[in-house]
């Protein structure tokens, strides 16, 4: 439904008292607060002659208004006329764009996806309800966690009437977790550690946790100067490891508590080796501090390793997510990142045992290797040996000479035997040879034309043709008969 704006007109009604000037009073009549006294009470004289003038004229206006009034109570209405009017009255600022606190009961979401619950008030003696609807627009749109009955949430929007159902509802716009009671800063912690971990704060990577120093020289504590926490934290330093505790006092809890928390963070930055952020036990509430998104994330950033000791062993907070190890308690802590003394008294008393030991074996197993190298460089001991040494020499030397004779006539014997073997195999060789180009030359020989004419044949060529057939020729034709030592001329005289 379109919302109207229902203005009346507002005309002031003129006493003689408001139409009286007063001399002490400042006067603002556009100019004419610098005119002269006479001008100004004049003009105000005139003012409240033109009110009365129209005073009759606004008497007639109200009458009128009430006799409209009284003819609309005398007139029977339609249902729809009557839910119109219900509609008018709630068509006011008063009604729209409100924000209400309550508490979700009745939930009961739509396929449509429209959501419908109504928002409760409990008192001591009764409690207070209205039905509300969020449209499925909205609740797309604004609706980021999730809803169900129990919840304390805020909404916004406003009152409208359902003539259908004949009710009021009020129709929400946003909704969002009440910042009281616990659910609401559960809701709200969810709401952060979905944040944090979108942007990539929380979880801290196990390839990027870093493990404290084996043996620093300098501990920041985080927490309250007033606590028990720090005590703790010296007494168990104090028993274990003494080292210097440097303390970045902070609120732990309550209103701010966020700021003093990164800003001790900040302040141990160049200053301790390892820092350890501690409170001690405590409710959610007492301990939410710790889930704001401000301290997460100087957490995250320190360049020094964070060792978080927040509340119990079962207490968990988004900053133990993005430090670099979680310990249960601030005991813990400060055992965590020192070693203890006693155990390394006991380790050093080990070692010490170990190194004497094995000292005393490695001079053992020296002096039995100089007593040794004493006996070997014994100057009767080194002329035997030298003796021994001639002697093996000599032997060698006889040896090797035996050996290369023995090998020389055995060489000289193959290569003997060898050339004999070569000389035959070469004559053998020339005498094939010789044979084979005998062969080759007759049958070359035989290949010669003129072979033949030895054993009484001749070649018969006319001209330069060599005559094989007797077609070949005819009857008075010229020719040449070669002879195997000579050519004659002869004429064919008859062909047979």
């Amino acid at each position: 439904m379109p919302r109207k704006a229902v203005r009346k007109a507002a005309v002031p009604h003129i006493t003689e008292e408001q139409a009286t000037l007063s001399f002490d009073a400042p006067v603002s009549d556009g100019g004419l607060s610098d005119a002269p006294f006479e001008s100004t009470f004049f003009a105000e004289k005139k003012e409240a002659e033109r009110a009365a003038a129209a005073a009759p004229a606004v008497q007639a206006a109200g009458l009128s208004a009430a006799i409209e009034k009284q003819e609309d109570k005398d007139k029977v209405l339609t249902v729809s006329e009557l839910d119109k009017r219900i509609r008018d009255v709630l068509d006011t600022d008063r009604l729209t764009d409100v924000s209400v606190t309550g508490e979700i009961t009745g939930y009961r979401p739509n396929a449509s996806g429209h959501i419908y619950f109504s928002l409760t008030e409990r008192g001591e003696k009764e409690s207070y309800t209205i039905s509300c609807v969020m449209w499925k627009y909205a609740a797309a749109k604004h609706l980021t966690f999730a809803v169900k009955d129990g919840l304390s949430v805020t909404v916004t929007g406003n009152v409208d009437f359902y003539p259908a159902g004949g009710r009021l509802q009020f129709i929400i716009k946003k909704i969002e977790p009440a910042s009281i009671g616990k659910a609401g800063l559960w809701l709200k912690k969810e709401e952060w550690k979905r944040m944090l971990e979108a942007e990539g704060t929380i979880p801290r990577p196990d390839s990027e946790k870093r493990n404290p120093p084996l043996f620093p020289k300098t501990v920041g504590v985080v927490t309250s100067k007033t606590g028990s926490v720090l005590q703790d934290i010296r007494n168990v330093l104090s028993r274990r490891y003494p080292l210097p505790v440097l303390l970045a006092p902070a609120q732990v809890q309550g209103d701010g508590a966020e700021v003093s928390i990164v800003n001790a963070l900040s302040l141990l930055q160049d200053k301790a080796d390892v820092i350890i952020l501690a409170r001690g036990g405590g409710s959610f509430e007492d301990l939410f501090v710790f889930n704001h998104p401000d301290v997460v994330r100087a957490v995250r950033r320190s360049k020094v390793p964070v060792i978080t000791a927040i509340g119990h062993e079962t207490d968990f907070t988004l900053a133990d997510f993005a430090g670099d190890r979680r310990v249960p308690t601030p005991s813990a802590a400060a055992e965590t990142v020192v070693p203890d003394r006693s155990t390394l008294k006991t380790s050093l008393d080990e070692l010490h045992r170990l190194i004497s030991g094995r000292v005393r074996n490695m001079l053992d197993r020296n002096k039995a290797a100089v007593s040794e190298l004493k006996l070997r460089v014994d100057p009767l001991r080194l002329f035997r040996r030298l003796d021994i040494m001639h002697q093996q020499t000599a032997d060698l030397t006889e040896r090797i000479h035996t050996a290369a004779v023995r090998r020389i006539s055995n060489e000289s014997d193959s290569l003997s035997g060898l050339r004999e073997l070569i000389f035959k195999g070469a004559l053998q060789h020339i005498r094939t040879a010789r044979l084979e180009i005998s062969a080759q030359k007759e049958k070359i020989q035989s290949c010669d034309p003129k072979k033949p004419l030895e054993r009484g044949y001749a070649m018969i060529k006319s001209g330069a043709t060599h005559i094989r057939s007797k077609k070949q020729v005819s009857r008075g034709d010229m020719v040449t008969v070669s002879l195997v030592d000579g050519e004659i001329t002869a004429k064919v005289e008859k062909i047979l």
